[in-house]
């Protein structure tokens, strides 16, 4: 992506990583940009294989590249009608010394609290929760659940980001109608289906139709993204450009252009354990007794558990979306088993994507294949 910052192509890359395991089937939403901090945070402390790993799964050259990711998510910035908050807390043990160095890379950008993981545990897990949930506004709950965090646990690193927008064309609410959406692979079902003309820009790619929809107020947009064929084809072809190569194309190569578009109202949560996710993108070192993170302090610590939700509700009058995550660290000694121009009709199978227009950073990235009862 031509005058792309270096952190915005890893964080695209990272993203594409992502969806191709995580999205192989059904409706799915995530935010490759809180998974990435959360882990830019652990990457900043770790050393040697470890940190080789982190910043290969993370497309960054190493540790020294690990702040400037979170400095570009915490530049974006709200609007008189865009709600938008991303902020990285770093908890730590009441009893855990961490070095000045590490602090001093991640101030600015990182929040320190400190629990009782030694001795209160469960207070500990229920804390983070209730402040992931705060800054989220209750979109997230129970982010870590019961188990993951007990007196071996030394520090966990979250990040929480939240969006609230309206968009910029606003769908009028008489227009929506009851039509059949057509799912791979089953028969249709009934979906409410949003309807709009608007100067929207539109970008013609190979294989797929494109549209972004801006929301008032700042620089963010959700890109929508029609596959010619099977959304499953699609994803095929991402292994390439990547989602950063198709934001690439919508928001350099595409054009305005008077659209008579039909989108889903849409609600989409989900849930991920996303260790061995990460494993299998090559971050292994840093599960295991041999994880190096004396980059952070000198008690030998590795990672236990990688805990991310995500929620976004599509409607009319505009976006909800809420995504948090955790990295939990405990004691390496104590390891745990882990008429217009163009027409759009998205009454079938899609991408999704809420992204940074000024830069292509994707916030959020999900997937819409049936609808769900009730949505």
């Amino acid at each position: 992506m031509a005058g792309i910052a270096q952190e915005v192509e890893a964080d695209a890359a990272f993203g594409t990583d992502l969806y191709l395991k995580l999205a192989a089937t059904g409706n799915v939403v995530f935010s490759p940009a809180s998974i990435a901090a959360a882990l830019r945070m652990a990457l900043a402390g770790a050393r040697g294989d470890t940190a080789a790993e982190l910043a290969a799964a993370l497309h960054l050259p190493g540790p020294e590249a690990a702040a400037d990711g979170l400095a570009q998510l915490a530049a974006i910035r709200p609007g008189a009608d865009l709600t938008f908050r991303a902020p990285n807390v770093m908890w730590l043990d009441k009893a855990l010394s961490v070095r000045d160095s590490y602090l001093a890379q991640l101030s600015g950008t990182v929040a320190v609290q400190r629990c009782d993981f030694l001795r209160a545990p469960e207070a500990a897990r229920e804390t983070i929760n209730d402040m992931v949930a705060e800054q989220t506004a209750g979109k997230i709950t129970g982010l870590i659940p019961r188990g993951l965090i007990d007196s071996a646990t030394r520090l966990v690193l979250t990040n929480a980001v939240y969006l609230k927008a309206l968009w910029e064309h606003q769908f009028p609410v008489r227009e929506t109608r009851q039509k059949p959406f057509y799912p791979e692979r089953s028969g249709p079902a009934p979906t409410d289906l949003m309807h709009l003309q608007a100067p929207l820009t539109y970008h013609r790619g190979d294989g797929y139709q494109a549209v972004l929809l801006p929301y008032r107020g700042g620089s963010l947009a959700m890109a929508a993204v029609l596959p010619d064929g099977p959304l499953s084809e699609l994803a095929g072809q991402l292994a390439g450009p990547g989602i950063g190569g198709l934001l690439a194309g919508l928001l350099s190569g595409g054009a305005e252009c008077q659209v008579d578009l039909s989108l889903p109202r849409f609600r989409v949560d989900a849930g991920f354990m996303l260790k061995d996710t990460l494993e299998a993108l090559g971050v292994r070192t840093a599960f295991t007794t041999a994880a190096d993170f004396t980059g952070i302090a000198d008690e030998p610590m590795h990672i236990s558990a990688v805990v991310h939700k995500a929620y976004i509700d599509v409607g009319e009058e505009g976006t909800e979306a809420a995504a948090a995550t955790a990295v939990v660290f405990a004691l390496a000694a104590m390891v745990r088993k882990p008429q217009p121009d163009v027409k759009l009709v998205f009454d079938r199978p899609f991408l999704f994507a809420i992204v940074e227009t000024g830069s292509g950073l994707p916030l959020f990235l999900g997937q819409f294949t049936r609808p769900s009862p009730g949505t």
